[in-house]
């Protein structure tokens, strides 16, 4: 198996914290635009009660709509699950159905099961789930943008490549965050524990700003000032102006 690029440690780090306090965490490194980098409202997540999905990317396609044929033959799965066992973990399955609309539900309680087995904590698709009772008690993690009843004529088609879900591109290996708003991508450029000190600061900041509202003394003129204050202190990245403040 590959090594994994992060230490226990720094993905440990980023756990306690949700997907928005994250987004917010890494717009301070100025690497991608705010408006980048996550799935957009096609994801849909189907277990929000379930801690934060945190996990490398293992991708593949499938098609749902035509059965495999010569011109577009299906891979030996048991190729694609040595693959998928081969990665480092976690990891999160992340598959694009390339019918569109997708015809039906390549994941449900087998494909769940198989895929934990395999030492994924998780699964995000541009298609279709089901069984979404059963696999509710693997505690695995569901992301997809459709539920239908059947599999349809479930074929994987290839892996290890490029994936688009939700217009999110994701390469293997990519760091996703996952919770009850939406899949995130971590760019790989950003040193975890230094996101996770800017996502603990940034969640300090807006404390500080609940409390004055849900405070008795609460008044404008405070909020103006604590607001100045919040902006003068919000982390920055290193050599950068920050562009944006998102509280």
């Amino acid at each position: 198996m590959q090594t994994a690029r992060h230490t226990p440690e720094e993905l440990e780090a980023i756990r306690k914290f949700t997907v928005p306090t994250l987004a917010n965490a890494i717009e301070t490194f100025g690497v991608i635009p705010s408006n980048e980098g996550f799935c957009d409202s096609r994801m849909r997540c189907h277990y929000p009660d379930l801690p934060l999905m945190l996990g490398y990317a293992v991708t593949a396609r499938v098609s749902t709509d035509q059965p495999p044929s010569e011109v577009r033959p299906g891979i030996v799965e048991a190729e694609y699950w040595r693959w998928v066992a081969s990665q480092p973990g976690p990891k999160v399955a992340v598959v694009q159905d390339i019918d569109n609309p997708p015809k039906g539900a390549m994941w449900g309680e087998w494909n769940a099961n198989v895929h934990k087995a395999l030492g994924c904590v998780g699964m995000v698709t541009e298609g279709a789930a089901r069984d979404l009772d059963g696999v509710r008690k693997l505690n695995f993690h569901f992301f997809s943008t459709h539920v239908l009843p059947t599999h349809g004529y479930g074929a994987f088609i290839d892996y290890g490549g490029s994936v688009r879900v939700a217009g999110l591109v994701v390469k293997p290996g990519d760091l996703l965050v996952g919770d009850m708003h939406g899949v995130l991508l971590i760019p790989a450029e950003i040193p975890l524990l230094e996101l996770a000190r800017a996502a603990q600061q940034i969640d300090d900041l807006e404390s500080e700003v609940f409390a004055l509202c849900q405070s008795p003394d609460f008044s404008i003129e405070k909020l103006i000032e604590l607001d100045r204050s919040v902006a003068e202190r919000w982390p920055r990245p290193t050599g950068k102006e920050r562009l944006l403040r998102t509280i």
